[in-house]
């Protein structure tokens, strides 16, 4: 059975537990829809749309008691159907500190859920969710199709500033004398257990990757719950010892991969790690990269960083991008470090910042023999065979800075306005800025893939915009505002799924919840 996990970004999971907390000591519900991100052993659901109620349209709330109305349910299993999406329900049970389904929402969830497997592709799904008193306990499921019933979700993650990881199985560890983290746990403010529970992906394992993944080990990231992933193929020569710390002269021929690996060995602390000699575009990577909370980029060209980018804005994890460089000038040099947190539906991708040459970066995935013949016809100029300057300590600032920079956006701890970080060393100077989103980026805007999941869902871009949203009010897609979006329709493909909401309402009962 695979493991079930539901993805929130911090923006989304404030808007829904907003709406939840407005009903005081009565019960609320929401409906929320979901792409999909499938692994070898991991399913995981990715909030891509919440669909807010106004108060009328929920029926019999009370503390014991919540039933949406007919209409919004219907509209929303229309939207799911559209787009290909999973409908996952949400509601609460205020009286509650250790919530679980009752009897009443096992009844009608699992009507609606055998009416969804009847009538709905397989790519949706139904899950339900319920959330007792301080929205810090819960307890959640996804229908199975296959064996019709409700198999559990154990990890809600909330990535984004600040990251929470929910677990149903909450045990946590709080050391002892030997606890190797007991002096960062009496730092006011610190969550040692969110560190522990993280899951952290790191691309490249040279000169800034060891460094930073040196530094994870040290904070005891991923050591519960949680994982550190790296992959890195690349063999280490004798030019690489001075700038990874770990690595020693017999070494030499080894794949980074290996060495990093047997240094968390022999670190001798709990720990969960895999380090992999697979490229970055290997399928195995690309589990890991669906599966992790945090991506960690110290590679150093533009196809890397592209990849990385990408599959960040489609499976909604935040991305630390990192890079050092130093730029001879005569007798003179400059060496600077830069990191940018790219935050998957609040802030700029590296495509929005420019961080990206896309020439580049289509040069960069080029084969070898492609490569030889743009070259040979004039629009290569030079390659990546030279070796280019590096030095431990401009890598050391820059990596620790990226740190830093993944400890302000776990712990919420003011990284807003602050996602671009520059570091000049020879003039010993430093500054931030704010990476602002662009509507029109092919990557993370309207018409790009943020959220989408494993599958670029096709959806009727008059009535859903492509890029996540949370409706509500006047401008949401509510069966109330149906009619009209339908009578100021631009093709009868919009007009028709307004009407097919009215078949849907027929029927489907509704969903009551005590």
């Amino acid at each position: 059975m695979k493991k079930k996990i539901i993805r929130f970004t911090t923006d989304y999971y404030k808007v829904l537990t907003n709406h939840l907390a407005e009903s005081g000591s009565d019960e609320s519900f929401i409906y929320g829809l979901f792409s999909r991100a499938m692994t070898n052993d991991c399913m995981t659901y990715i909030c891509k749309q919440l669909v807010v109620p106004d108060r009328e349209e929920l029926k019999n709330q009370s503390s014991v008691s919540i039933e949406p109305d007919q209409v919004y349910q219907a509209l929303v299993y229309s939207l799911a159907f559209d787009q290909g999406l999973s409908i996952l329900d949400t509601h609460t049970h205020p009286f509650s500190t250790k919530a679980r389904f009752s009897g009443i929402d096992n009844h009608h969830g699992m009507a609606n859920a055998s009416y969804i497997s009847a009538n709905f592709p397989k790519t949706t799904e139904m899950g339900m969710i319920v959330f007792g008193r301080g929205f810090d306990n819960f307890e959640a499921r996804i229908w199975d199709r296959k064996n019709e019933r409700f198999e559990p979700v154990n990890r809600i993650e909330v990535l984004g500033s600040p990251t929470m990881i929910l677990r149903y199985d909450v045990n946590d560890a709080k050391g002892g004398k030997d606890d190797p983290y007991a002096r960062h746990r009496i730092i006011p403010g610190w969550k040692q257990g969110l560190l522990e529970d993280t899951k952290v992906f790191v691309g490249g394992l040279g000169g800034n990757g060891a460094l930073v993944f040196e530094s994870l080990l040290a904070l005891g990231v991923g050591s519960h719950s949680g994982w550190i992933k790296a992959c890195d193929p690349d063999i280490l020569e004798a030019s690489n010892l001075p700038r990874i710390p770990y690595a020693r002269p017999k070494d030499i021929g080894e794949t980074k991969a290996k060495i990093a690996q047997a240094y968390a060995k022999h670190r001798g602390h709990k720990t969960n790690v895999e380090c992999y000699t697979e490229p970055l575009d290997d399928a195995k990577m690309l589990e890991c990269i669906k599966e992790a909370n945090v991506i960690i980029g110290c590679i150093d060209n533009d196809g890397a960083r592209q990849t990385l980018n990408s599959l960040a804005s489609r499976y909604m994890v935040p991305y630390i991008d990192l890079g050092t460089e130093i730029i001879p000038e005569d007798d003179k040099y400059e060496s600077i470090g830069q990191i940018q947190v790219f935050l998957p539906g609040r802030t700029g991708c590296l495509m929005c910042s420019g961080s990206i040459d896309p020439s580049s970066a289509a040069l960069d995935k080029m084969d070898d023999e492609a490569k030889a013949q743009y070259a040979q016809a004039g629009y290569v100029r030079g390659t990546n065979s030279t070796p280019t300057p590096s030095v431990l300590h401009l890598n050391g600032v820059t990596c620790h800075l990226a740190i830093s920079q993944l400890v302000r956006m776990l712990f919420a701890d003011g990284i807003n306005g602050k996602e671009y970080l520059h570091y000049n060393a020879r003039e010993a100077s430093m500054f931030t800025a704010s990476v602002d989103r662009n509507d029109n980026c092919p990557v993370c805007g309207r018409r790009g893939y943020l959220g989408c999941g494993d599958v670029r869902e096709i959806s009727l871009k008059s009535i859903i915009p492509p890029r996540p949203c949370v409706s509500r009010g006047i401008d949401s897609p509510k069966v109330g505002k149906a009619v009209e979006l339908a009578d100021n329709a631009e093709n009868e493909d919009t007009r028709a799924q307004v009407e097919a909401t009215e078949v849907i309402e027929a029927q489907v009962g509704p969903q009551e919840t005590q």
